[in-house]
């Protein structure tokens, strides 16, 4: 496997770790990630001095799971795609394996290790408003729009 030292981004990004997974807010693009355990400790450990064998062997002891090179590989293609990852790091050397047949090799049970970002896109302050949008209605003591 090619030696590919990833680095995380974490510029105009919030974090923030609620139980096992990590949430992710990216201010460039507004959207929302969820990162599942085996994907938040990938990208934890993307410090752009660490090799992706070395990221599976320090995620495996992290997770107390067996984190495989293909897993982290698979990992790093989604938070590369996500935009997660420095745009200097070069990008990870295609995986070995897919998801289909990861997960036909692992078995269900073990398919629950396969990295999952969620994405979520923000709305826009005008499409998140839920002021009144009909003021002057009726209210339910037969005054319009304010108290009297």
């Amino acid at each position: 496997m090619k030696n590919v030292f990833p680095r995380r981004r974490t510029h105009q990004l919030s974090i923030q770790q609620v139980g096992q997974e990590t949430l992710i807010y990216d201010e460039q693009t507004h959207n929302a990630f969820c990162l599942n355990p085996v994907a938040a400790a990938v990208w934890n450990l993307c410090d752009g001095e660490t090799s992706a064998a070395v990221i599976s062997v320090s995620a495996s002891f992290a997770l107390k799971l067996t984190v495989s090179e293909e897993l982290v590989q698979l990992s790093l293609e989604a938070l590369a795609s996500d935009g997660l990852l420095e745009s200097e790091s070069p990008p990870p050397a295609p995986a070995t394996i897919s998801r289909r047949a990861a997960v036909s090799q692992l078995g269900v049970g073990a398919a629950m290790l396969l990295p999952v970002i969620a994405v979520i896109a923000a709305p826009k302050a005008a499409q998140a408003y839920t002021g009144c949008v009909n003021c002057t209605a009726p209210s339910s003591t037969g005054t319009r729009g304010r108290r009297q």
